[in-house]
């Protein structure tokens, strides 16, 4: 009994050696398993040269690392296996003994002909792509087909069946029974297409090795022809090559490459028994060689007529277009030298004509732009004297007015010698139009304040709280002589940083205060209503003027006044942002000794008041207040200043920014802090040692804090830009205000509203 064929596959993932494999299968059939073939699953695992990367590049193998180019090859060897795997088990669902062959090697046609050689495959499966007709497009294919051994037959199979046929097995008797050239020259088996394939392979037989090649077009197959096939074991080992030393491929469409049309008779029975091949070539041999002589003759005859009639038709074609040709030539040089010296002519007088046109708008262009200039000119001109005619009828406006106000205010409460002034709760109530709620200005812990008019002037009305632990029940408790003896002494203070005090209704418990236009700091710093963020120049003068006024309360004869409760929200604005210390009707008086001296800490005992994140820990942990808990309260307040942040955990956050060098990324953008990051800087330093946790620790408000305030806000009006007269600060609104828009949001808003007060 013959050993199993081998049918050799050679396999990739690509779709078509899948094709292939459905093709493999449902042709080689069998009918027992003793004569079932082995199918051998080759796949050939190149030498790598690059890795992919996630960007979809490729990296060359020698610049990446071992271990990255291990794990690749590890990845690409597992793919492989899973993919012959696959196919193994389509194998065995069609019950066909398979193995795998996983082969490394440099060059795929080579290895995969080593294999065919070793494992003497006789027939070979490659499946091509159908992306070109033609039958070795596929270059891998090709390469393949011509290495393949002698002994071995490669079938090529795409999507659509199989394509081509490849084998270099010819019988030796028909190589030597060719009389001729031609019949000797290499001779190709017929192509085996989709459609006949059937009929011409040699495989149609059903003795092929106990199992069947079913026809693709059983019409066209005869009994006589399927009895009298050549077993392909018989074929494979028993036969002399059909084609004479040279591999051939057979093209299914053009059929048996290279031979006449007299060759092509009888191309169907090519393989038949040795026995009836052998007699065909023999009874045949003579009458073949005799056609192919006279065809050749008749041929060659009928090739010399026709060259002999087409050189006359081209002789007589050459000397009639000569003739025209020289006639044509000369006509066409004579109109087109015209036609040049014509061209010749109008570009010369288009180029005069442009160059006058040019200069012509050269000229209108230059007097547009003299023109323009002059316009704008006098446009600027015209611009900035009425603006300084505006700006000086509204500063005579404003000065006007708050004289006549400070005028009324000095005739409306300076009564019989007081300092204060006295009121009645119907004209409170009649100020404030009943307390209505369009008047409300806002609300804190000591109270609500209304907006009021008293004799025709604006005031703001402040009404104690009358729970148990207001201020009012202080007015109502203490005795009469107490309370007239702090309004007595408050009602002296003056101070132009300090919200004047100007009287109080005893019965209901409110005090009248002067009106600030501008609403509170607080506001300012959070744009309350669509205001303008105040400018770093701005806040710089605002921390100076509320230390001043500081250091006024805390300078008092005979006895100096502590706030208690400094915050941006009891610092008032008025109409030129001038700032004002509200609140200090609630303050403290400290008993001075006559033994202490000047730079001696007072303290005094009194009940926790203030706000939170305001409040001195020295004051929360012993209840004992001193000046130096202003200096706390004003450190808050000046970081607030540079960043307008809340105060929940301020101190710690700028700290750490200063110590890290970044206190940039935490200021105010919108004030412009980055035109004066030197002041920042100091005046972040000023305020980390204002907050510090022991009152000692912290710098004298008097000679140091306010000083070195002074100091920054003299720096800041010698080089703001409305430290000027109000017509300097004009030409620099018009100058400056593109560059200004174009580097920072909040310079929009300083030449909106220029500070007259600081000028």
């Amino acid at each position: 009994m013959a050993p199993p064929l081998t049918v050799g596959l050679a396999l990739t993932d690509s779709k078509s050696s899948t094709y292939a494999l459905q093709w493999t299968l449902a042709r080689f059939r069998f009918t027992k398993d003793d004569d079932a073939p082995i199918f051998l699953l080759i796949h050939v695992l190149t030498k790598l040269l690059a890795v992919p990367t996630p960007m979809g590049n490729y990296i060359p193998i020698d610049k990446v690392r071992t271990d990255v180019a291990d794990a690749y090859f590890k990845d690409v060897h597992h793919q492989a296996q899973q993919m012959l795997l696959l196919y193994k088990n389509m194998c065995h669902q069609n019950k066909v003994k398979a193995q795998v062959l996983l082969i490394k090697g440099n060059d795929v046609s080579q290895t995969v002909s080593a294999v065919v050689s070793d494992y003497q495959i006789k027939i070979l499966i490659v499946g091509i792509t159908t992306r070109t007709r033609k039958p070795f497009g596929n270059r891998t294919s090709s390469k393949i087909c011509k290495s393949v051994p002698s002994f071995c037959t490669a079938y090529l199979v795409s999507k659509d069946g199989l394509s081509s046929l490849y084998s270099s097995v010819l019988e030796g008797d028909l190589a030597s029974s060719s009389k001729s050239d031609e019949l000797s020259d290499e001779t190709s088996l017929s192509s085996v297409n989709s459609n006949n394939s059937s009929d011409q392979s040699p495989f149609d037989s059903p003795r092929l090795l106990g199992y069947n090649l079913p026809s693709e077009n059983p019409k066209n197959s005869s009994p006589a022809h399927r009895n009298h096939s050549l077993t392909l074991y018989d074929y494979l080992s028993g036969c002399t090559s059909i084609y004479p030393d040279k591999d051939r491929r057979v093209n299914p469409s053009t059929g048996t490459e290279g031979s006449k049309p007299s060759e092509l008779k009888g191309s169907n029975e090519v393989i038949r028994e040795e026995s009836s091949l052998q007699g065909m070539l023999s009874d045949n041999k003579e009458d073949i060689s005799t056609e192919l002589e006279k065809l050749r003759l008749e041929l060659r005859l009928i090739q010399g007529k026709h060259k002999l009639v087409q050189d006359e038709c081209d002789d007589a074609s050459r000397q009639a277009s000569k003739v025209d040709f020289d006639m044509l030539s000369k006509r066409m040089s004579s109109q087109m030298a015209e036609l040049a010296a014509k061209r010749l002519e109008e570009e010369t007088q288009l180029r005069e004509i442009q160059s006058r046109l040019d200069k012509a708008n050269d000229n209108v262009e230059k007097q547009k732009a003299h023109r323009y200039a002059a316009e704008q000119a006098l446009n600027h001109v015209q611009d900035l004297v009425r603006g300084e005619i505006m700006q000086k009828n509204m500063l005579q406006v404003k000065a006007s007015r708050n004289a006549d106000k400070k005028l009324r205010l000095e005739k409306l409460f300076v009564l019989q010698g007081n300092s204060y002034s006295t009121f009645t709760w119907e004209e409170i109530d009649n100020a404030t139009s009943s307390f209505a709620d369009n008047l409300k200005i806002g609300s804190g812990a000591n109270g609500t304040v209304y907006k009021g008019y008293l004799s025709h002037s604006a005031v703001a009305i402040k009404v104690l709280h009358s729970d148990d632990n207001s201020s009012n029940k202080h007015f109502r408790q203490e005795s009469s002589i107490n309370v007239i003896l702090q309004l007595e002494v408050l009602g002296k203070i003056h101070h132009p940083h300090l919200v004047m005090l100007l009287g109080a209704c005893l019965e209901r418990g409110c005090l009248v205060y002067e009106y600030m236009e501008n609403g509170s700091l607080e506001d300012r710093l959070r744009c309350k209503n669509g205001t303008p963020p105040l400018l770093w120049c701005d806040r710089l003068r605002i921390a100076w003027e509320v230390a001043s006024a500081l250091v006024f309360l805390h300078s008092t004869k005979p006895n100096p006044i502590i706030h208690r409760d400094l915050k941006p929200e009891n610092i008032l604005l008025d109409g030129n942002l001038v700032s004002k210390v509200g609140d200090v009707g609630l303050s403290t008086l400290v008993p001075r000794r006559e033994s202490m001296s000047s730079s001696s800490t007072m303290y005094k005992k009194t009940a926790l008041a203030g706000t939170l994140f305001y409040i001195d820990p020295e004051y929360q942990r012993s209840g004992q207040v001193s000046v130096k808990s202003d200096t706390y309260a004003l450190g808050m307040v000046m970081l607030q200043l540079l960043t307008a942040r809340a105060p929940i955990g301020l101190a710690e956050v700028v700290e750490r920014a200063v110590e890290d060098g970044k206190l940039s990324d935490i200021l105010d953008e919108s004030a412009g802090w980055k035109w004066a990051m030197e002041e920042a800087q100091e005046m972040a330093d000023l305020a980390l040692r204002c907050l510090e946790m022991r009152g000692k620790d912290r710098p004298d408000l008097n000679t140091r804090v306010a000083v070195d305030l002074d100091r920054l806000n003299r720096r800041n009006t010698s080089s703001a830009p409305y430290s000027r007269s109000p017509f300097v600060s004009l030409l620099l609104e018009y100058y400056l205000l593109p560059w200004l828009l174009a580097t920072s949001s909040s310079s929009n808003h300083a030449m909106q509203t220029p500070n007259i007060s600081a000028l």
